[in-house]
């Protein structure tokens, strides 16, 4: 049995309310591993206090692209895991508040050493007041071993 490795990535951020103020989309940090591992899961939280009209984001990618920005569909853009919350209720349970993502039994997402990958965020407030989110993820992932190759290739 392969040991399960986890990285995590959280922030806590505020979206002014406003015309020009009231998106914001980011790349929260990019992990490069030291080693060849395989991806296999990743827990996604996306907290705030209730609200009418807010939206919060976050994509686990290959791709640093943040354009194009309207819809925030540069977020989206080659993801590997990714959650959307809008927020026009409060919540109805964990469900709400956080994802758990898992691949498929004995498959993964190959990361070969040095190869980045980019935690991307993204907000968008409607109200007239400023809200503050919390958005985080934990990326569950295996070591490969150093003969094990890429199925897909």
């Amino acid at each position: 049995m392969q040991e399960v490795f986890n990285k995590n990535f959280h922030t806590i951020e505020k979206v002014e309310p406003g015309k020009g103020n009231r998106k914001r989309m980011y790349i929260l940090d990019t992990w490069i591993p030291d080693q060849d591992i395989w991806i296999i899961g990743c827990a996604i939280g996306l907290l705030c206090c209730k609200a009418d009209n807010y939206e919060i984001y976050l994509a686990v990618s290959r791709n640093p692209e943040l354009e194009p920005s309207k819809f925030l569909v540069g977020l989206k853009r080659d993801w590997i895991f990714y959650q959307q919350r809008d927020v026009y209720a409060y919540s109805t349970g964990i469900n709400d508040l956080v994802s758990y993502q898992w691949l498929p039994t004995n498959s993964g997402v190959l990361v070969k050493k040095g190869e980045p990958i980019y935690i991307k965020v993204g907000a968008v407030n409607l109200m007239i007041n400023a809200l503050e989110y919390d958005a985080f993820c934990n990326i569950y992932y295996t070591l490969a071993e150093p003969n094990e190759k890429d199925p897909e290739k």
